[in-house]
């Protein structure tokens, strides 16, 4: 499928392709690279290096099953439930903040080693509803997490770079640093627990980042395509293993001055639920559906709109800003899990030394 899309986005710009057809890539325009969600997708050239910082914020609320949006009060009635109270929990509101330092090399022009660290604070309200003897009680309550995640190391090899086009394998690896046996205090046990797979920091395993991104650019616009995959490959240390994840990425984007330009994309997602349990994971699927490792597959089409921010003189000259606001137009969710709102990502990026 990668293959048959990136061969049909190529015969599309070759059709449709303006007169001004520019002989090389330039790496020194605003639109040069990619949105700021997109990740690994430009190189460098032998000796440079670049230095990044990212903010994401998603924010994500109610409950869905499927592609059908439930009422707090159908939500609950999907839910089993535990004991004599009959103790329901309902994820109803969660926002994570990432920031993310990265660090790019290219020890020659065809290939850029690339290392990212993020660190993440997670926070959620859970919906609480318990009935005995006819009479039911109503409540709420917040978790929270923050830590560092997983870290990622890898390179980008770019094999061919012509009439405008670039186009690189992406081949990166993601490291298990980010704990996942974060807990919290959960007041219907009284206690502080493990807190169920949304909450945790990272994967516990050791994850293959393949893709391959394809560039082109044009007198007065650029546009580019990318896909990814996540492949966890092993089962962590608390006996499961996050699903997989695939990636497509298109974005267009258009200078509107020597130092800004805005972009479009769509970002198309596909990944499935976990494989096995956590073995120190107390808080029962029948009660909460976060905890319940089969509730956690689905896809989604996001839409993003983006500016870039490139410095041209003084202090300023090679300092990138840019941004880029992602919103769901679908999303298709396996099972109880709360609607994503939005993405916002900022971010800063530095490219120094080389030729």
């Amino acid at each position: 499928m990668s293959r048959s899309v990136l061969s049909t986005a190529i015969s599309l710009s070759l059709l449709t392709a303006s007169p001004a057809v520019l002989a090389h890539y330039d790496g020194g325009r605003a639109d040069s690279h990619a949105p700021i969600s997109v990740m690994g997708d430009h190189t460098h050239g032998k000796g440079e290096w670049m230095l990044s910082y990212r903010y994401m914020g998603m924010g994500m609320s109610g409950a869905k099953s499927g592609s059908d949006s439930l009422s707090t009060d159908e939500a609950f009635a999907e839910i089993p439930g535990m004991g004599m109270m009959n103790m329901k929990a309902l994820p109803y509101e969660m926002t994570m903040h990432m920031h993310m330092l990265g660090a790019m090399y290219a020890p020659t022009d065809n290939l850029t080693l690339m290392a990212m660290l993020p660190y993440s604070t997670n926070e959620m309200t859970t919906k609480t509803r318990m009935t005995m003897m006819g009479n039911t009680t109503q409540g709420e309550f917040d978790t929270e997490t923050s830590g560092i995640g997983d870290a990622s190391i890898g390179g980008l090899y770019k094999f061919y770079d012509e009439n405008g086009y670039r186009l690189h394998l992406n081949m990166v690896f993601g490291l298990p640093t980010g704990s996942i046996e974060e807990e919290d205090y959960i007041p219907m046990a009284g206690q502080e627990l493990q807190l169920p797979y949304p909450m945790q920091l990272g994967s516990g395993s050791y994850e293959l980042r393949p893709g391959l991104t394809l560039n082109k650019q044009y007198a007065s616009w650029s546009w580019g395509a990318q896909v990814s995959a996540k492949i966890p490959l092993d089962d962590n240390d608390q006996g499961y293993q996050l699903g997989s994840s695939k990636y497509l990425t298109a974005w267009a984007a258009k200078p509107v001055s020597p130092w800004a330009s805005v972009s479009v994309a769509a970002y198309k997602s596909w990944w499935t639920s976990i494989n096995g349990s956590a073995e120190d994971l107390t808080i029962s699927p029948m009660m909460n559906p976060a905890a319940d490792p089969d509730a956690k597959g689905g896809q989604r089409l996001d839409i993003g709109v983006g500016l870039n921010l490139l410095g041209k003189n003084g202090a300023l000259k090679g300092h990138r800003l840019a941004m880029e606001y992602k919103a769901p137009v679908q999303e298709s969710l396996h099972g109880i899990q709360m609607e994503t709102d939005y993405t916002f990502t900022v971010g800063w990026q530095k490219a120094f030394g080389g030729k």
